[in-house]
């Protein structure tokens, strides 16, 4: 077999994700062409996927010396970094690249997502969305002392204000010891994600506002005029001096030009500079606007579980809730995050544990055992009407827990890991029952074995890979979906991807559960798309082309609908997105 052969193998391999197949083919190939940097990029991406991380910066580390303009290796590189946890090296794996291969989109965006992911886990970032939490809990408790009827709930509101007020300074004290400890530039750095955070932009800042933010926080200080003078006098980097300053917007690296010119201009330091904005335009504006805002509204927030869905997952104290559970700051929360959450409310782990798993499994629709931001706010409102509290009520008292640095017990992480593991076995007994019930329900249906037949072309009782591709070109090119043969084969990979026992082919409950599963992703009952595979897959090629017009017209708007709801994209380049790790773009075409 020769390299070329052998790379395509394992090609095929990698898309249907066999990655220990994938690796067979690709070391083949590299065992010919031991300098084909493109394969051990690939062969790294496959040795990931099993989480043999060493072996993956290995190849990755091979593939950047072979051709250090190679961008595809450096992002290989970061990408396992990444996995690592190693994020210094993640980020310097990008720079690395970036020297090499300057106007690389993949390499720029990576390096952005990264240096964001770095400042949001750093303990300023943890101890800055404390502060912020905190101050909002005591602003709540405040406004509700202000409105007490008695002087019993005066006297209750006021202990919980000055409480969360404590903690909120606590949090403050500890940002700024964080901030002592950073670099100027990274203090930069961090300045720029907390604001970008605030804007909810997801790589600029707004000129305009970040300018009127300095001008309101220095508007009672004695250096007032200097910062005033700074400001009208520095220009954005590239804005010039006809720039609308409206529309201004500034990147990383632009924003740290920026403040570098302000800094000059003001005779400070760029450490001071930096602190100055997280004290005063961090913490005073943001008292302002919750002041504001809960006399505004008569010191109760709509947060009932009567409220609408689109207020809660707007609501800020929602957000600051999801990222204090969130305490290795990928977006999501594990069970583990959620049941020391509930924990440090009700000082009880075992239950906190089975509630724990019983919320997520309730609220884990995808069997993905993480909560996003949204099934996360919906937990906490079932944790709210369980407990017979308004969800102001219940926020409070959760930042309050969440505030409490003190180390668990080896007692309460044992009891955690067993919950944990008896989840585990109750999800893969229910993802079981669910891949039976779907097989049962394909195999009973008479036609899906007729239709195993014709998929059979050469009756051995199993369907290829160059069956299933014939079958499937047939039905899209019939539906009017399409009928390229790039796009057939990318669903033809996507069903070849349920042969579990990894033969290159299809038995007929693997094809039952492939077919069920490919139907649902489509959004197109079971029994119709079996029923129009048969007909079509029954009529000679030729004859194909005459159900185009009649199925085209009634079919083709809802087939279309049915792809784009589920999700399922199609490519144009036949290849396969290589998800799971760090936002990983599109193979490259060269690649393969």
């Amino acid at each position: 077999m020769s390299a070329k052969e052998a790379k395509e193998k394992g090609r095929v391999a990698y898309k249907a994700e066999k990655w220990e197949d994938a690796i067979h083919h690709f070391s083949a190939s590299l065992t010919q062409e031991p300098s084909d940097a493109p394969c051990l990029a690939l062969r790294s991406s496959a040795y990931q996927k099993l989480n043999n991380l060493e072996k993956a910066l290995d190849d990755a580390n091979a593939s950047t010396a072979l051709n250090p303009e190679y961008a595809r290796g450096h992002f290989r590189k970061a990408c396992v970094y990444s996995a690592m946890k190693e994020s210094e090296m993640e980020i310097q794996a990008y720079e690395t690249g970036l020297n090499n291969c300057p106007d690389d989109k993949s390499l720029q965006r990576g390096l952005e997502i990264a240096r964001r992911v770095q400042t949001a886990s750093s303990k300023a970032s943890h101890a800055a969305n404390t502060s912020m939490a905190t101050l909002e809990a005591a602003n709540s408790r405040s406004t509700k002392a202000k409105f007490s009827k008695d002087i019993s709930s005066f006297v209750t509101q006021t202990k919980w204000n000055l409480e969360l007020q404590m903690r909120t300074l606590q949090s403050k004290l500890d940002l700024v010891k964080e901030l002592e400890q950073m670099t100027a530039n990274a203090k930069l750095d961090f300045l720029f994600n907390l604001i970008l955070e605030d804007s909810g932009s997801s790589e600029a800042i707004a000129l305009d506002k970040f300018q009127d933010d300095l001008k309101t926080a220095s508007s009672n200080l004695t250096f007032a005029d200097g910062v005033k003078l700074a400001l009208e006098t520095v220009k954005a980097p590239s804005s010039g001096s006809d720039a609308n300053l409206a529309t201004s917007k500034l990147k990383r690296d632009e924003f740290q030009a920026y403040c570098h010119q302000l800094v000059t201009a003001m005779n400070a330091t760029v450490s001071d500079f930096s602190e100055f904005v997280v004290y005063q335009v961090k913490f005073v504006a943001n008292i302002a606007t919750d002041n504001s805002e809960t006399e505004k509204d008569g010191g109760v927030a709509p947060s009932t579980m009567a409220g609408k869905k689109k207020n809660i997952l707007n609501d800020p104290r929602m957000m600051a809730l999801f990222v204090m559970f969130d305490k290795d700051a990928d977006s999501t929360v594990d069970f583990k995050e959620v049941a020391i959450g509930l924990y440090k409310l009700s000082n009880n782990m075992e239950d906190s544990a089975k509630n724990a798993a019983a919320l997520l499994l309730m609220m884990d629709e995808n069997d993905e055992r993480v909560l996003t931001y949204e099934t996360f706010a919906r937990l906490i409102m079932s944790v709210a009407a369980a407990s017979n509290l308004t969800f102001d009520e219940l926020a409070d008292q959760l930042t309050l827990a969440l505030t409490d640095e003190s180390e668990l017990s080896e007692e309460v992480m044992n009891e955690i890991i067993m919950v944990e593991e008896n989840l585990e076995k109750i999800q893969q007994a229910q993802a079981a029952k669910n891949e039976r019930k779907k097989t049962m329900d394909a195999l009973s249906y008479s036609r899906t074995q007729k239709l195993f037949d014709l998929w059979d072309a050469n009756g051995d009782g199993s369907i290829d890979f160059q069956e299933l591709l014939r079958g499937i070109r047939k039905y899209l090119k019939a539906s009017h979906v399409s009928g390229n043969i790039v796009e057939a084969e990318k669903d033809a990979l996507m069903i070849m991807g349920h042969d579990k026992d990894s033969n290159q082919s299809l038995d007929k409950e693997e094809f039952a559960y492939a077919m069920a599963n490919y139907a649902e992703s489509i959004q197109k009952p079971l029994h119709e798309v079996i029923d129009f595979m048969v007909v079509v897959g029954s009529k000679e090629t030729s004859m194909v082309e005459e159900f185009e017009m009649t199925y085209s017209e009634m079919n083709n708007v809802t087939m279309n609908k049915g792809y784009q709801k589920s999700g399922f994209k199609r490519s144009s380049l036949g290849i396969i997105v290589d998800l799971g790790e760090c936002n990983e773009e599109e193979e490259e075409e060269d690649d393969w």
